[in-house]
């Protein structure tokens, strides 16, 4: 993912599409594990979004400067957060798809309720 720069525009060279290729046993788990990355990820903001931002620690100017600085800088990670979420997502989504492509969510799903049922 490329960085972002003040007012949201890309810095550096961005990457072309990556193609993955996973067995199709490993997608539920891959799956798995991007959501509890995404999960995680969406708390920590959700819980510390509202701490980020600045406040100058004196009234000089040198003071009000570093916290607006630091203020953006705040902006911009909460920006590129919410970016990596939404790919994650996309990736999730893709990653579902697949799944049902393969049929592995009914058998997923089958499995479950065996378990649960004692296997009758």
């Amino acid at each position: 993912m490329p960085f972002l720069k003040a007012g949201g525009e890309t810095a550096g060279p961005a990457t072309a599409p990556v193609t993955m290729q996973i067995e199709p046993d490993r997608i539920l788990a891959l799956k798995a594990k991007f959501e509890a990355v995404r999960d995680m990820v969406q708390q920590f903001l959700e819980q510390e979004e509202r701490n980020l931002p600045a406040h100058p620690v004196a009234q000089d100017d040198v003071s009000k400067d570093a916290a607006n600085l630091f203020s953006e800088n705040a902006s911009t990670a909460i920006t590129v957060t919410l970016a990596f979420i939404a790919e994650l997502n996309r990736n999730i989504e893709q990653l579902e798809s697949t799944a049902k492509t393969y049929n592995l969510v009914e058998d997923a799903n089958t499995a479950t309720v065996g378990q649960v049922d004692g296997g009758k």
